[in-house]
């Protein structure tokens, strides 16, 4: 047995072990425990018999075991990060599809930043996506979106509008806008001023005179309720496919 002490506590290491990869997960613990020590986010907790990283901001909550995820590495040849959100196991892999000999510090430390970065839904891990969706709900000024459904797959497909209008392909955004609106209406149960406030970053960068025209020949007659200009939530109940 080998202990080894850390800015966290003592990692206690009962199996052979790569003195290399040790060497790696040390430096990148270091950096770890400063970014941590620095960040309103996240805290360290020495309570219990070996260190966690906890997050702290808002339900769910994420739990990190440090050692469990340097020992999977090191020992194990496990290339799984020990992560727990709102006490379930999740599954993260250290290297995210790139690199195996990424240290599970580096990968913990890729976690951490996403947190200091708000979970980008674009970034964040799919096993992730109650977190990322959670912390956009509660810090976004989208009125009624917090009791809503919405998920990482609407989040693709506002993305896919957005390639199509950066491309200049604008009536195939339109479309797309349409069809997304009409979806989150009907399907995830969101007003209809929710909805326009979330497509409003992709819309807003179409020319308003390609709008007016596509809603004088829209592909679908309801398109003109999420992409006027003028629209407002009347709360009405509209007799609207998601076709």
């Amino acid at each position: 047995m080998r202990s080894v002490y850390t800015p966290v506590g003592i990692l206690e290491i009962n199996d052979d072990f790569d003195k290399e990869k040790l060497s790696a997960e040390l430096r990148g613990l270091d950096l770890l425990f400063e970014i941590i020590s620095k960040s309103p986010n996240w805290r360290i907790d020495n309570y219990s018999t070996r260190p966690f990283i906890r997050s702290n901001d808002g339900s769910p909550e994420i739990q990190i075991d440090i050692f469990t995820c340097i020992l999977n590495k090191i020992c194990r040849d496990n290339n799984h990060l020990s992560i727990q959100m709102s006490m379930r196991n999740v599954c993260v892999l250290t290297d995210f599809a790139a690199n195996e000999e990424i240290p599970s510090t580096d990968a913990i430390i890729s976690i951490v930043l996403l947190g200091n970065s708000g979970w980008p839904v674009k970034h964040t891990p799919d096993t992730l996506e109650e977190k990322s969706i959670g912390y956009y709900k509660e810090t976004c000024e989208i009125d009624g979106l917090k009791d809503t459904n919405i998920g990482f797959e609407d989040f693709d497909q506002l993305e896919t509008c957005k390639n199509y209008a950066d491309g200049k392909m604008y009536r195939e955004a339109l479309i797309e806008l349409g069809k997304l609106s009409r979806y989150l209406y009907v399907c995830k149960m969101l007003t209809i001023e929710s909805i326009v406030q979330f497509i409003s970053p992709v819309l807003g960068t179409i020319p308003r005179e390609l709008v007016s025209r596509y809603l004088h020949a829209p592909n679908e007659e309801y398109d003109g309720i999420f992409l006027s200009p003028r629209v407002k939530d009347n709360h009405q109940v509209l007799p609207i496919s998601t076709a």
